[in-house]
């Protein structure tokens, strides 16, 4: 693990972003949040899983127990604004530290689980679809076999891995994809006990660049295969590192120290504004701007209490690190009251290839899970399906209970299956064709490793311990 420690250097910023950090370790039953089965009954059981059901034949262990040829395929930001918006491509948030370290302001506010659900809760897989379509119109839907995020294939992981954590997603098969659909109590739940510095953190230590100001999170999607399927995930980043990147490295750390008055008064403004309600009302936008930068930069953040000397126990980190193909980690330890002292830049890829090595059993049982699941979706008639798992060692197949909810809406249900071609986004400003590496493999991996790294969201914590999720795109786990 190659280390940089950062005794708090560069320049600070306020600019609002949904952060990670967070002072747990690990998930607990505490963080869990019960399943309201009677505000969403669950439907036709049709077949269940336990982990044993799942051993694979020693034939196939070293074929399927690996994530290969992965790489960006896009990404978006949510943007602050009177209607749900996105940018595409969008941009994560630079990693720009302060000079010299000062006390931060505890996390305070409401924070949503799932803010993609929060934005746009009738359909929450959209935003990623559109931005995947306006990248690339022609992309070949027809050969993605699973689309997913960081929360749906957590949960999947974590049961593999015998976690005691119940969980619930919808499934639904489009053409050839089968698409997992992560699924709250409410789209808008929010966190309960928000405590730490996992939020304030990052709005101090990381910078939204002028491209890219007034946006709230940043997603992206890589596509990867693994176990005999290829995977489109979704997740949330946490930011970049302008260090490691080659393109432009001066201006970009440049644009990140340039923040005057009134970019910091306006940081100020939105800050209280993300801490707010979204918006709901009118149909989704999308503009362009942005560029993302190579993923061998991104990075994903947690933040700790360093007040006992003890480091971050990694065992349910590395689980994430791999399914999200995350090349660096950023651990930052305060003192108790909000100062950080020792903040740890780690390039982390040889550890996550040997947690990827130690756990093939359980990664085998993961691939098979999801082959079946697949299975299932594309040979139910109705089409409807929901994952259920109520605990250790249990996972349920069930239909969706009464008429169900579909991962798109119709029109963009028939484009996907269409190949993709035959639409343009809801709302398109601008025009996309500058952008940088629109079309760039961002694979980090020496062609000749069996190890293709690149970042994949957003959870097994609360969500001020995320990576997501962070899904960054979850709200409570590390996935």
């Amino acid at each position: 693990m190659h280390v940089l420690r950062y005794p708090g250097y560069g320049r600070g910023s306020f600019a609002p972003r949904r952060g990670r950090g967070g002072s747990q370790h690990g998930f607990t039953k505490r963080n869990e949040v019960t399943l309201d089965l009677v505000k969403h009954p669950l439907g036709e059981l049709l077949t269940s899983f336990s982990n044993s059901d799942l051993q694979p034949k020693l034939s196939t262990l070293t074929d399927a127990a690996s994530i290969k040829d992965c790489q960006y395929v896009a990404s978006y930001n949510w943007v602050d604004a009177d209607t749900p918006t996105i940018m595409v491509p969008g941009k994560p948030p630079l990693w720009s530290p302060l000079q010299q370290p000062r006390r931060l302001e505890e996390d305070s506010g409401l924070y949503f689980r799932d803010p993609n659900a929060a934005r746009y809760p009738s359909y929450p897989t959209e935003p990623a679809v559109l931005a995947l379509l306006e990248i690339n119109p022609v992309f070949p839907t027809g050969e993605v076999d699973v689309f997913g995020c960081g929360s749906t294939m957590g949960n999947l992981l974590r049961f593999v891995r015998s976690v005691d954590k119940s969980f619930r997603f919808n499934v639904e098969a489009i053409g050839n994809t089968v698409f997992f659909v992560r699924k709250e109590n409410d789209p808008r739940e929010t966190i309960d006990g928000i405590r730490g510095y996992g939020h304030t953190f990052p709005e101090a230590y990381t910078t939204w660049e002028t491209e890219v100001k007034r946006s709230e999170s940043h997603q992206r999607l890589v596509q990867y295969d693994f176990g005999g399927f290829k995977c489109v995930v979704r997740f949330e980043c946490d930011g970049y590192l302008p260090e490691k990147s080659n393109d432009k490295k001066g201006d970009s750390t440049k644009k990140g120290a340039q923040t005057g008055l009134d970019d910091l008064l306006e940081a100020f403004n939105n800050t209280a504004i993300k801490k707010g309600t979204p918006k709901l009302d009118g149909p989704l936008t999308v503009q362009s701007g942005g560029s993302p930068p190579p993923h061998h930069t991104i990075f994903d953040l947690k933040t700790r209490s360093g007040r006992f000397k003890k480091d971050i126990d990694m065992t349910d980190i590395y689980p994430a690190l791999w399914l999200k193909q995350f090349p660096n980690f950023v651990v930052a330890y305060h003192d108790g009251a909000g100062t950080f002292h020792d903040i740890r830049v780690q390039d982390v890829k040889k550890d996550v290839q040997d947690w990827e090595k130690g756990n093939d059993a359980a990664i085998q049982r993961l691939a098979i899970l999801i082959k079946k699941i697949v299975e299932l979706a594309r040979q139910d008639g109705k089409g409807l399906l929901e994952v259920y798992s109520p605990g250790v060692n249990r996972l349920e197949v069930r239909r969706q209970h009464g008429e169900g909810s579909h991962a798109l809406p119709l029109e963009l249900r028939v484009r996907w299956e269409n190949g993709g071609d035959g639409g343009g986004p809801i709302v398109a400003i601008g025009d996309l064709s500058g952008s940088e590496g629109e079309y760039e493999d961002f694979s980090l991996a020496d062609p000749h490793d069996s190890f293709s790294y690149d970042d994949s969201d957003d959870e097994i914590q609360d969500f001020t311990a995320c990576s997501a999720d962070s899904c960054g795109y979850c709200g409570k786990c590390t996935y």
